[in-house]
Order: structure tokens, then sequence, then C-alpha cells
């Protein structure tokens, strides 16, 4: 994802999590703990929308993803990596992707 990062879409923030659609098909989520210092990346297997992914409150009855965690996968490459995506999609967000290229393309 990180190197083909122009196929990240419909990025939404929420709280510490940014739901996201890469290649207009597949549903993901990153988000980061401050307190734990740890990312984690989420894929969602379910026909709900980003909205209503994000809308989600009881997550005990929702089983339609699987995750990957620094906590679980503890090497610096992937707290690297994690870091990396967390990165390009938080600026997505906001639209700061496009000013960095208007800055860099345009001076």
């Amino acid at each position: 994802m990180i190197s083909n990062k122009d196929k990240i879409t419909d990025v939404l923030p929420h709280k510490n999590e940014y739901f996201f659609l890469y290649d207009a098909k597949y549903k993901w989520s990153v988000s980061y703990n401050k307190e734990e210092d740890a990312y984690w990346i989420y894929i969602y297997t379910t026909t709900k929308s980003l909205e209503e992914i994000r809308e989600i409150t009881d997550w005990d009855s929702f089983s339609d993803f699987t995750y990957y965690s620094t906590k679980e996968i503890k090497t610096r490459e992937s707290y690297e990596s994690f870091n990396e995506l967390y990165q390009i999609v938080s600026e997505k967000a906001f639209g700061l992707d496009s000013i960095f290229d208007d800055i860099i393309l345009n001076g």
C-alpha cells in the first residue's frame, strides 16, 4: 500500500483511526495508540460502507475483519512500515498530500 499510495482513497478520520479504501474496493483502517506506542491495521470483509464501519460501537458483535499489530509483529521494520502507512493515510485525510504535491511540483 505504501508504494501505491495513490490507490488509497476515501479516507475517513475517527479519533486516532483512519478508515480508507485501497484500490477502490478493499476496506481498511489504521490506528495508533500513543499510550502503548503501537499501530494496528484492519481489513474489513463486510458489505458495510466505510461510514457504517466507522460508526460501529459494539465491536464484540462484529467479526468481519482481521487485524495486524506492531504489538504482535515486534520488529523494527513492521513498526516503521505501519508508521509510514499511518502518516500517508492521515495526510490524505486532510488533503496534505495534494498540498505537498502542489508545492513540490509548482514551487
